[in-house]
C-alpha cells in the first residue's frame, strides 16, 4: 500500500475567523484523491482573534493527521508559510490563503497532469490541454506577465528543500512573486515547468478590500520596490538566458509600483502624515523610477496614461503629489 502523501496543503492564518471554516472545508473534502493522500497544515499567525480557536476545533474534528495546526507568534505570511514548508512531508505543496476556497476536485485536476520530472504546476483556465516550459521561459511569459502568486500551483517540496528555496522573511509584498523566480531559476534550462488546464473555479480566489495593496499607505509598502530590485538583481545574474525585453518588464513593474507609492503617500491628510516616512517613501519611488527609466525600452512600454504621470512626476514631484490628491479627492 502506497502510504506516501502526495501534498500538503499550507494554509497561513491571520485575523481569518471569518472565513477560515469554509477555506479549511472546501479543502479537506477533496475528491478524484484517496484520503490518505494529502494533508492540512494551518499555521496561525499570531491571530488575536477567534481564528486560532476555530483552527483547533477544525483538527479535533477532522483529526490531527489531516489537520496539522501550528501556532506561532506573528512573523507575517512569509514567516508563516516557511514553517508549513518545515512542517510538509507532501510531494508537492500548495498554497491556499485563508479567505479563499478551492473547488472539490482541484487537487485531482492539477495531480493528473505531474509527472516525475515536474518541479512546478501552475494551473491556467482557458487552456485545452497542458504544454512544458523551462524555468527561463516560464519567467518571461507568466512570473513578468502579472503570474507573481503563489496560490493555485503545485510546487515539488524536493526542489524547494535542496536549492533552499523559501519566502523572504520580513516582506509583507512581493514574497511570493521572489519564491516563484527561485522555483524557476533553479530550473534554468531544464523543462521542469508544466502549465495545465484547470477548472475556472478549481481555486476561488477572495478579492480582499483589506489586502496590503489596497490599505492605505504604511512603511511596508517600500516592501513592492525593494522585492523588484531584488528581482531584477536575480534576472541580471542569469541574463543571458533572459530576453532583454524581460528587463523592460521589469523596468515596467518597478516604476509602476513606484508610482502606488507615490500615490498613496498622496492621499494622506496631512494632519495624519509621517512627514519623515512620506518624504522618504516618495524619495525611493523617484529614484527607483529614474533607475528604470535607464532601461532601454521601459518609457516606450508605459501606457499613455502612465507616461503623463512619469513627466508630471519628474518636472515638479511637489505638484504631481498636490495633482493626484486632488483628483483622488474628487
Amino acid at each position: 500500500m502506497n502510504t506516501e502523501i502526495l501534498v500538503s496543503i499550507i494554509i497561513p492564518i491571520y485575523q481569518a475567523e471569518g472565513t477560515l471554516r469554509e477555506c479549511v472545508l472546501s479543502c479537506v473534502t477533496q475528491k478524484g484523491i484517496e484520503i490518505g493522500d494529502y494533508e492540512i497544515i494551518l499555521v496561525d499567525d499570531g491571530s488575536k482573534d477567534d481564528s486560532a480557536k476555530i483552527a483547533d476545533e477544525l483538527a479535533e474534528e477532522y483529526g490531527q493527521d489531516k489537520i496539522k495546526v501550528k501556532h506561532i507568534k506573528n512573523r507575517g505570511v512569509s514567516g508563516a508559510r516557511n514553517i508549513g514548508l518545515e512542517m510538509a512531508t507532501g510531494k508537492y505543496v500548495y498554497f491556499v490563503d485563508a479567505d479563499d476556497t478551492i473547488s472539490e476536485y482541484c487537487i485531482a485536476n492539477m495531480l493528473k497532469y505531474v509527472d516525475e520530472n515536474t518541479v512546478l504546476a501552475d494551473g491556467c483556465k482557458n487552456l485545452d490541454s497542458p504544454y512544458v516550459l523551462s524555468g527561463y521561459q516560464y519567467i518571461e511569459n507568466y512570473t513578468l506577465e502579472s503570474n507573481t502568486h503563489v496560490w493555485g500551483k503545485l510546487f515539488l517540496r524536493e526542489r524547494l528543500s535542496e536549492a533552499h528555496i523559501h519566502f523572504k522573511d520580513g516582506l509583507t509584498i512581493g514574497e511570493d512573486l521572489l519564491f516563484l523566480l527561485d522555483v524557476a531559476l533553479s530550473e534554468g534550462k531544464k523543462k521542469g515547468v508544466k502549465v495545465v488546464p484547470v477548472e475556472a473555479d478549481d481555486y476561488r480566489y477572495t478579492d480582499n478590500e483589506n489586502g496590503a495593496m489596497k490599505t492605505a499607505f504604511k512603511e511596508s509598502f517600500l516592501d513592492q520596490l525593494t522585492c523588484w530590485e531584488i528581482a531584477e538583481d536575480k534576472l541580471k545574474e542569469v541574463h543571458e538566458y533572459i530576453s532583454v525585453y524581460s528587463f523592460v518588464k521589469v523596468a515596467v513593474s518597478q516604476i509602476l509600483t513606484a508610482l502606488l507609492v507615490i500615490g498613496k503617500v498622496s492621499v494622506i491628510p496631512e494632519n495624519e502624515r509621517d512627514n519623515d516616512l512620506a518624504r522618504e517613501a516618495v524619495n525611493a519611488a523617484g529614484d527607483r523610477i529614474r533607475y528604470a527609466l535607464k532601461t532601454r525600452g521601459a518609457f516606450a512600454a508605459l501606457s499613455f496614461g502612465h507616461k503623463i504621470k512619469v513627466i508630471l512626476f519628474k518636472i515638479s514631484p511637489k505638484f504631481y503629489l498636490s495633482l493626484y490628491a486632488k483628483y483622488k479627492d474628487r
